[in-house]
């Protein structure tokens, strides 16, 4: 869509959908009505606003490439800490149906208005042909890029999920689990700069595999081995560091590996993968709960497991032209 319409008119649809799934979502009287209103058109919508905006900074920027996009990817997790405590007041005081309306006219309208300081550097392309281009699958960079961001993805969002009920049945108070998902959002909105920044000047490309194994590492050596609040708090801040490191550095590296313009040209495709493994990754680790009696053994190696591989996938592209360790890729 992007290339036969430009980074604007998908981004403007995006917002449009997104907004109208939480207003209609307002006026939603069964459960269906809300998976097609506040579930496939507000994720739908926010998908194509999200990563097609990512696309952006990478296309203007070279040397700071990696700061850009790391300050662009902090405005979800920075929104997310300022909008949580305005919805919750609007509930209290208008009630879920005005705040869920409240909040799609000001996506609408906000993030619209931003638009005007939006300017692709690469044009859209020609009209006509195929809005996906399967054909990029052939290219071995993208493919491998795709299926890094479904490894991660089917990991990443896991601890976040479970740490509240983890914690309960660790027989903490369940307060303990908000304060450590806030503790985590708080860090991984910080770290998204400060691994973009620590890209520019050590490599994408090697930063990204770093944050992406060390986010397997800390679930298998810190999380498996939680039997308290301590080495609760000591995993989510180590998670929370290096798990800024792909949302900040996917679209960077994706661009180093298959070029500015096809990551342009394919960004909503490339991210497909990540929505397949947001999508299945912590139902499969539910399931892996359930299937074990209730234990988290299971599930929690399955989280660290996923982001190890996906790092190792990068590692004979960081090495196939340059075999030193220590140098900027």
């Amino acid at each position: 869509m992007v290339v036969r319409f430009g980074l604007r008119p998908v981004i403007v649809t995006g917002i449009l959908i997104s907004g109208l799934g939480m207003i209609l979502a307002s006026f939603a009287k069964t459960v269906w009505q809300l998976y097609l209103t506040q579930g496939f058109m507000y994720g739908i919508g926010a998908g194509m606003a999200l990563f097609t905006s990512v696309a952006v900074p990478v296309q203007w920027f070279d040397k700071r490439r990696g700061l850009a996009t790391g300050i662009t990817v902090a405005g979800s997790g920075t929104g997310g800490a300022v909008l949580a405590p305005l919805n919750r007041y609007l509930i209290t005081k208008l009630g879920y149906q005005w705040a869920l309306r409240i909040m799609g006219i000001m996506a609408i309208t906000v993030v619209c208005s931003v638009l005007f300081c939006i300017r692709p550097r690469i044009p859209a392309g020609r009209k006509g042909g195929s809005l996906i281009n399967i054909g990029m699958f052939k290219n071995t960079g993208f493919s491998i890029m795709y299926l890094n961001g479904f490894l991660v993805t089917s990991g990443y969002l896991i601890p976040i999920f479970l740490l509240p009920k983890f914690v309960v049945d660790l027989g903490l108070d369940p307060s303990v689990g908000a304060t450590l998902v806030s503790i985590f959002s708080g860090i991984n909105a910080v770290s998204r700069i400060g691994l973009g920044l620590a890209a520019d000047y050590f490599g994408a490309l090697n930063i990204m595999i770093l944050s992406t194994m060390f986010c397997g590492v800390s679930c298998l050596v810190f999380w498996l081995n939680t039997k308290g609040f301590t080495l609760a708090v000591i995993f989510v801040v180590f998670y929370g560091i290096n798990a800024g490191g792909f949302n900040s550095l996917f679209p960077v590296v994706a661009a180093q590996i298959i070029g500015v313009e096809a990551l342009a040209a394919s960004v909503g495709l490339l991210y497909s993968g990540s929505l397949f493994g947001n999508v299945l990754g912590t139902p499969a680790a539910s399931a892996i709960i359930a299937s074990a009696g209730g234990s988290y053994t299971g599930a929690i190696i399955f989280a660290g497991v996923m982001p190890i591989v996906a790092a190792g996938l990068l590692l004979p592209i960081r090495f196939k032209d340059e075999r030193r360790i220590f140098v900027k890729m």
